[in-house]
């Protein structure tokens, strides 16, 4: 399991590379990866570790079956294949897997494991570098060259096409799919690599020197990776990171060595920033460029014309003109039947999201990035288009409910018998 994870984690953000066509459609490496990880856990794992998952995360699953049942339905009414039915219902299989795998790991069960995932920030960033190196090399990208370009021109719009998209082409995905949201999920997967590796660090015994080393290097690399990619979705999730860490510590009134340690990092580096050019890049990405603004608002507006003719049993084609919103997508695709317990998927992540930061001044310090882990599929939910959950942010929600379910059970139980103790804690 050691190394399985690990081998999970380096493939996760090398979505670029189709590997096999399926019944499904294109089978990407990071899909196989995660569907060879759950095969995995499912086989060496009893029934007994995800009972305390399924009941933490009931509302979720059930909503999902719900969701999944209309899905198909809607597909048989109209004469269509249930792929998409079967694709969810093969991520939430895949849900399950890596939310038992971390109940596992979060209550004490295996040990050895947490000390691997203390470096899988540092593979994933490791894994994205050298992957992302090999695609721009063989599709001739001079990133040096359309850096400069971009900061010349401060124009995000530059160093996104010539840099993302030409590198991602050509390796078994249509042009569409490599302009679509995959740069989002591929550096979505760095931060959720990042909070792993965190959440990793402080639970369980002292981390070794080692792992101390790869930790901060990863994080300083995930930092850049995450600048870079000039993704407005992934930065605002990663942006609630540090706002939890800053809620947990004023409601206790404190402040962390490692905090501020963080704080003179941010300032080092925004000083960097400012010396490379790149914030007006950034500046400009969020404020002047308002293409995506606009094309989003266009969008919606074409979603909310479809809806009458539309809402009851779906059958609007959201690829290429998606409102990218998942709840609004599936109503479209699918029909209310679906949308109704896509709402309540959304609703649910909300609410515990909500209760949990409202709490985090209670809790462990161990349990901020696994909170902050939720902003990434909440996100990208509102962001992300196609009307179905992406697969990164499956892997993102198993981590939450696998630790969520042992902090559950340890906040009820004291180590009872025959039952290791928890490392996720009820307070501090």
């Amino acid at each position: 399991m050691r190394l399985l994870v690990l081998v999970l984690f380096a493939l996760l953000p090398l979505q670029w590379f189709g590997v096999v066509a399926t019944p499904l459609g294109q089978g990407r490496l990071h899909e196989i990866a995660m569907l060879g990880f759950a095969v995995v856990v499912l086989m060496r794992y009893g029934l007994a570790t995800y009972a305390p998952v399924l009941r933490t995360t009931r509302v979720f699953v059930i909503a999902n079956l719900y969701m999944i049942a209309a899905i198909a339905a809607v597909a048989a009414y109209r004469g269509s294949t249930p792929t998409a039915a079967l694709r969810q219902l093969i991520y939430l299989v895949i849900f399950m897997a890596v939310a038992g795998f971390f109940y596992r790991v979060a209550s004490g069960r295996e040990p050895r494991v947490l000390g691997s995932l203390r470096f899988v920030a540092a593979v994933t960033c490791l894994s994205l570098l050298v992957g992302f190196s090999v695609a721009m090399i063989v599709n001739g990208v001079n990133p040096a060259a359309v850096f400069a370009k971009s900061i010349a021109a401060a124009d995000p719009e530059i160093f996104q096409k010539e840099v993302f998209k030409s590198a991602f082409a050509g390796f078994g995905l249509d042009e569409e799919a490599v302009k679509g949201n995959l740069r989002h999920e591929i550096f979505g997967c760095v931060l959720l690599s990042m909070l792993v590796s965190t959440w990793a660090m402080r639970v369980g015994g002292s981390p070794t020197s080692g792992q101390v080393f790869a930790y901060r290097a990863a994080m300083a690399l995930g930092l850049v990776w995450m600048t870079i990619s000039l993704s407005r979705s992934i930065l605002i999730a990663a942006a609630f990171w540090p706002l939890l860490a800053i809620l947990r510590s004023s409601r206790r009134a404190e402040l962390t060595t490692r905090q501020v340690g963080i704080l003179f990092g941010f300032a080092a580096a925004t000083g960097v920033v400012l010396a490379s050019g790149l914030s007006a890049v950034l500046v400009n990405r969020f404020v002047a460029d308002t293409t995506g603004y606009e094309a989003r608002a266009e969008n919606y507006g074409g979603a909310f014309a479809a809806i009458p003719d539309h809402w009851l049993i779906g059958g609007f084609q959201t690829v290429g003109v998606s409102s990218h919103n998942f709840v609004v997508d599936t109503l479209l695709r699918d029909g209310v039947f679906a949308a109704v317990p896509a709402a309540a998927i959304v609703l649910t992540l909300l609410i515990v999201f909500g209760l949990m930061a409202m709490r985090l001044h209670r809790l462990s310090p161990a349990l901020v990035p696994v909170v902050a882990a939720l902003v990434l599929p909440l996100v990208r939910a509102v962001t992300s288009g196609g009307g179905l959950i992406p697969p990164v942010e499956w892997v993102a929600l198993g981590f939450v409910g696998g630790v969520l379910a042992a902090w559950r059970l340890s906040t009820r139980t004291s180590a009872p018998a025959k039952q290791a103790p928890s490392l996720v804690g009820a307070g501090v």
